[in-house]
């Protein structure tokens, strides 16, 4: 059967690259894609842009999200999830979650997909032998049974609510393909040919083929239990997100997003205008990432841990500026929002106002924004014991004795650091400069290639550093980010040193929540989002605009953010 199956795919793949590439010729989507060649199409392993984009339609998961919450949902449809679990129940302890699954849902060779699969995956992540990044669910994940082909048990060693997102975090393998070819050693799995022509896949799409360097082929699932209408997928390589637009605005590809990056900014305000015209369509939403200054809190000179082996908290020093909560603040009202966004990211961004973006249910989008206030940051300032003392206001502001840390004198300046290549932080960077400079504090802004500036980064050798994160948590749980447990000087994600023993708490209460509801969760993250806002371990900067664009041969499409084919069932092609 699987010969068959791999003539036939190699079949309609020798039709699709005989014909044209248009979508009304040919009935494909084509995607464009500058990240390089998938080097993993195993969901249990990939770790890029392009094979997570990928494995959405090739392989089964456990549960569906909800395209427009982004929210775990019972039953319900998103054609890119390809979601098993039609409910399930969370025991009282919250220590057991039992799922009952579909029953209808088939590998491409027939066999059908079953709580089975989803145990094999989970005791190959558990082996801890493959390269997969997602190990985190191991924290709280005992263990994984499969009583029948339709029921799915997971006992926690701690209640957890985030078990049900970080269940989901890896898709679904195929236990009588995998199994046979690894001879009982899991470590084999990142040695398979299969992780580049993964033959047997269950998902609106089958695997057409790879050719490196030029695009990769997917097909239509003829079988699937949700038929879809295009012929094919397709994403094509190229150079950069500037090709990857031209080629769209050309008519050689049908979308820009996903895999793509999107339409950049400098774009944006064309597309809205080309497509109001109705040349094509597009879709904008707030992206999941954002853009900080992170404060280093602690003594930048002699970097410690957040807390001991037996958990006992360790004595870290202060940052002689930012240690204080009031220079921080005063930090915060004298940047102006709407000048830093016009003239860094040519206005495609929303300020944000604490930790997540609108994106995300747990983000407080209630949260008031600092105001921009120079005049109120210099008396903050003034407080805090850092004074302009020769009138010149060239000069930086220096240290008196009511300052927390600084010795008198000192002068009010220190190291703001961001990667090369970043034209958006680059220029953001030179405006908080200009901006602050403006109120005596002198800002030392320098680049950094990515790799030495993480280097510093984790190594919490830094003043204040600018980055961005992405692919943020829905809850926004952040409890590696925010709490001492992500502490650990070379290699945590807490490397501002930020100790709140209530944010912590709060952390935990969210995680331990009695039968886990939503919107307790929610309320819970909304007062964490609070107690970030005021005291400031990052500098909450911005959040960016997103844009797909899809041609109008492209019919019944209706997209979502992080969700451009949920509905690809009802998708037509115009021929």
């Amino acid at each position: 059967m699987h010969k068959f199956f791999r003539a036939t795919v190699l079949l309609v793949l020798a039709v699709f690259m005989a014909i044209s590439v248009s979508a009304q010729e040919g009935g494909i989507i084509i995607g464009t894609n500058f990240g390089g060649d998938p080097n993993n199409i195993n969901p249990l392993i990939s770790n890029n842009t392009v094979e997570l984009d990928l494995n959405e339609f090739l392989f089964p998961s456990i549960y569906n999200i909800d395209p427009e919450t982004r929210a775990p949902m019972m039953g319900g449809r998103n054609d890119q999830d390809n979601g098993l679990a039609l409910d399930w129940t969370i025991s009282e302890d919250g220590l057991v979650y039992t799922f009952t699954l579909r029953d209808d849902v088939f590998w491409n060779d027939g066999t059908p997909v079953t709580a089975f699969d989803y145990k094999f995956t989970f005791d190959a992540l558990a082996s801890e032998l493959t390269s997969s990044p997602r190990t985190g669910v191991l924290q709280s994940v005992e263990g994984v049974e499969a009583p029948d082909a339709t029921t799915l048990v997971v006992t926690l060693s701690v209640a957890s609510c985030r078990a049900l997102d970080e269940l989901d975090d890896f898709g679904i393998i195929p236990q009588h393909i995998i199994e046979p070819l690894i001879d009982g050693d899991f470590a084999e799995i990142d040695n398979l040919e299969y992780n580049k022509n993964p033959e047997v896949t269950s998902g609106v799409f089958n695997f057409g083929a790879l050719v490196p360097g030029e695009q990769v082929s997917l097909i239509r699932n003829e079988d699937h239990h949700i038929p879809v209408s295009p012929e094919g997928y397709i994403v094509r390589s190229v150079p950069d997100q500037v090709v990857a637009v031209e080629q769209f605005l050309a008519g050689e590809v049908t979308s820009v997003g996903a895999v793509s990056g999107g339409v950049p900014a400098a774009r944006m305000q064309e597309f809205r205008e080309r497509s109001e015209a109705g040349e094509f369509q597009t879709y904008e939403y707030v992206d999941d990432g954002l853009t900080f200054i992170g404060f280093n809190w602690a003594d930048p000179t002699n970097p410690v841990d957040g807390e001991g082996e037996d958990g006992e908290a360790l004595d870290q020093g202060f940052h002689p500026l930012f240690g204080d909560v009031r220079v921080r603040q005063a930090i915060a009202q004298a940047i102006n929002y709407e000048d830093l966004i016009e003239g860094a990211a040519q206005g495609e961004a929303i300020q944000v106002n604490t930790y997540g973006t609108p994106a995300l249910w747990g983000y407080n989008p209630d949260i008031a924004a600092w105001p921009y206030d120079p005049e109120g940051a210099l008396e903050i300032l003034a407080e805090a014991g850092f004074v302009d003392d020769d009138g010149d206001p060239s000069t930086p502001l220096v240290a008196t004795e009511d300052a927390l840390y600084a010795e008198p004198g000192t002068p009010f300046e220190f190291q703001l650091l961001t990667n090369s290549g970043n034209l958006i932080r680059e220029a953001a960077g030179t405006i908080v400069q200009d901006q602050l400079g403006q109120i005596g504090i002198s800002v030392d802004f320098q680049t950094q290639e990515f790799g030495s500036l993480v280097t510093l980064l984790l190594g919490q050798e830094f003043d204040a550093i600018m980055i961005g994160f992405t692919n943020i948590d829905q809850d926004t749980d952040a409890r590696d980010v925010f709490t001492p447990v992500g502490d650990s000087v070379g290699g945590g994600f807490n490397f501002v040193s930020y100790n709140n023993p209530t944010v912590t708490q709060l952390y935990q209460d969210a995680l331990a929540l009695p039968g886990c509801d939503l919107g307790e969760r929610q309320a819970i993250y909304h007062e964490i989002g609070q107690i970030l806002h005021d005291e400031l371990p990052w500098l909450w900067l911005f959040a960016p605009n997103a844009m797909y664009a899809e041609s109008n041969a492209v019919q019944g499409w209706d997209p979502f953010a992080e969700t451009r084919y949920g509905n690809m069932a009802d998708i037509a092609i115009n021929p």
